[in-house]
């Protein structure tokens, strides 16, 4: 894996910095959705997690629209990416006048639909111009604006949540940067399906049989969702145990997300996908199981000790680790599954598990942090132990991937 120029390319750059802004918009939306309406609105955190949730469920309608849209002439890449910029706009607006459940869960709803969209047409165009061995160093570029904007993100958002009164007003500043990304979108993005799928062309329905009944993939989405649960957890649950388990203050805690797990995670973004770049993806997303694992078990083993910010920083930089292990080599393990005119499928169905997780870890964890104190450390020590469920299933995919490439080698 080497950082050339195709791997830097225009089109690459320009997703990076769609990325930067969707995660820096996102980043104040989903950061401090449940410390605004649990701390300051009055709601529980069982009723914001059923509203994140409930916003979740929506993202499988907006994976497989996107799907759809991503491999549709009409609209392709470019469309549907400036149709997510205007669905996330249309949820951080309705979110800064929220005053109801209802109305939480209708702009959750439209984030949920808009996240679908975006990450679906974003992973399939960086397909579409990079190499198989250009692609894990592509992803890993994205994953540094990634962590750059959620960095941005927590870090502004603290500054916004002590400004802005009331608070949820805050969330007008989200919409605003998504508006940047919209413009970015209708300005800079080139339609790239056509280059992709010249050479082959696949009937739809045709094309999301092919994608659902690889063995491969449907293996697959049952870790990935695993995974996808432990980021929601991090991102969703986490500040809000520090904060009222840990009595850590709000400021602290961003400060802590900010430097220790989204901004470390942006600097050794490069080089830790450079160190693995010898083993096999699989491999690769083996090690961050056994390193989310271990995050986890920190954050069970601590609790006793009342305002640790050593440990919750120390904590924070393994998630960090784990999380930088596992977004580039997910998005290039699911790039080789591929067929070039099924990216679109393959992606929105890998995606589903973005929405199953998010669904997943806010309702479970919103109902952990509702709980005694001894049942929510708990819990975190369960969600640890679950990654022995996903090393079991990567060595399952292992040995059905080495089959695969056995029958492709004597086809050959």
């Amino acid at each position: 894996m080497s950082f050339d120029r195709a791997t830097i390319s225009q089109p690459i750059l320009i997703q990076a910095i769609g990325r930067g802004l969707y995660q820096l918009g996102s980043a104040i939306l989903l950061f401090y959705l449940p410390i605004v309406f649990v701390n300051y609105a009055g709601f529980t955190a069982t009723q914001v997690g059923l509203a994140v949730g409930g916003g979740s469920i929506a993202g499988f309608i907006g994976n497989f629209v996107g799907g759809a849209m991503t491999d549709s002439k009409q609209l392709g890449r470019r469309g549907t990416l400036i149709g997510a910029a205007l669905l996330s706009i249309t949820a951080a607006i309705i979110t800064a006048f929220a005053q109801t459940l209802p109305l939480l869960l209708v702009a959750n709803i439209f984030f949920g639909v808009g996240t679908g969209l975006y990450w679906t047409a974003a992973d399939a165009a960086v397909m579409d111009v990079t190499t198989s061995e250009e692609r894990q160093s592509a992803f890993s570029i994205l994953a540094v604006l990634d962590n750059v904007g959620l960095g941005l993100g927590t870090l502004g958002g603290a500054w916004l949540l002590k400004t802005i009164h009331p608070e949820n007003q805050m969330f007008t500043v989200a919409a605003a940067v998504f508006g940047m990304m919209l413009l970015l979108f209708t300005i800079g993005v080139k339609e790239t399906r056509d280059q992709a799928t010249a050479a082959e062309v696949v009937d739809g329905l045709t094309g999301w049989k092919t994608a659902v009944t690889d063995s491969r993939l449907i293996t697959y989405l049952i870790v990935n969702t695993l995974f996808i649960t432990y980021i929601a957890l991090v991102n969703s649950n986490l500040p809000l145990y520090l904060i009222n388990f840990q009595h850590i203050v709000e400021s602290t805690v961003s400060n802590l997300f900010t430097f220790g797990y989204v901004g470390l995670g942006a600097v050794i973004q490069v080089p830790i996908i450079r160190l693995i770049a010898g083993l096999g993806y699989l491999q690769s997303l083996m090690i961050s199981t056994v390193i989310w694992a271990i995050g986890f078990g920190l954050l069970a083993l601590w609790h006793p000790i009342d305002q640790n910010l050593i440990a919750a920083l120390t904590t924070l930089i393994v998630f960090a680790i784990a999380t930088v292990i596992y977004k580039p080599t997910s998005a290039t393990w699911i790039a080789e599954l591929s067929p070039p005119s099924l990216r679109g499928a393959y992606t929105a169905i890998a995606y589903q598990c973005w929405a199953i997780g998010y669904f997943i870890g806010p309702i479970f964890g919103g109902w952990a942090l509702d709980q005694p104190a001894d049942v929510t450390h708990r819990f975190w020590l369960i969600v640890g132990l679950s990654g022995g469920v996903g090393l079991l299933v990567l060595q399952l995919l292992s040995q059905r991937q080495a089959k695969h490439d056995a029958i492709t080698v004597e086809a050959d």
